[in-house]
């Protein structure tokens, strides 16, 4: 954290724009898609992991080029307590798809409660959890994030906890000054020949 870096002029910091939420989408369909369905279940799978990190609060920031108003980034963050409308979405839409397609969304959705659940055990009413952070253009992660750092700081946020798992780069979190609190297997997802390893880290604010 670089409280005192002049920022980038040509960047600015604002309250997420639900009108770009299919561009978020848009950078994550290719990691996160399921083994089963058509590109339309695909993407409806990927925008309910998505929502699922959404909640109801004012904690939704992204990262926007002042000149050309292009969307660069977002974070999305998680008090204990906050509540979620993505049931509410995945009622609504989840219609259009058959029921052995809907049973890859159910998989999703035990294991991301799981391991909210799981980190929201570790925090305490004054920590914080980073939810989700999607970049578009390379460094625009960083930018996004070494931009809140100090705001949730002033707001008396002292921890900045998050889970992530063996399908992300996970040890970027290392390199950048988190802590690992837990490593585990999550053993719906594994096999005879990998552990699927997730990871809660820890970052002091």
């Amino acid at each position: 954290m670089q409280v005192g870096v002049q920022q980038n002029p040509m960047i600015e910091l604002k309250s997420f724009n639900e009108n770009n939420l299919p561009l978020v989408v848009d950078v994550v369909v290719p990691l996160w898609s399921p083994s089963v369905g058509d590109y339309s279940f695909k993407r409806f799978n990927v925008e309910f992991i998505v929502r699922n990190n959404i909640s109801e609060n004012k904690y939704h920031f992204e990262l926007i080029d002042s000149n050309s108003q292009e969307f660069l980034a977002a974070a999305f963050f998680t008090r204990k307590g906050d509540p979620c409308r993505v049931e509410e979405w995945y009622e609504k839409e989840c219609t259009r798809f058959p029921e052995e397609l809907r049973r890859a969304t159910n998989m999703s959705r035990v294991y991301l409660q799981q391991m909210d659940q799981r980190t929201l055990s570790f925090m305490k009413d004054d920590d914080i959890k980073l939810s989700l952070f999607v970049s578009r253009h390379s460094g625009s992660g960083s930018q996004i994030l070494n931009q809140l750092y100090p705001k949730l700081k002033e707001e008396g946020w002292k921890n900045l906890f998050l889970w992530t798992d063996c399908d992300c780069n996970w040890s970027w979190y290392n390199k950048h000054g988190f802590t690992l609190v837990e490593e585990a297997s999550y053993e719906p997802f594994s096999n005879e020949q990998e552990d699927y390893k997730t990871y809660i880290f820890k970052k002091v604010l």
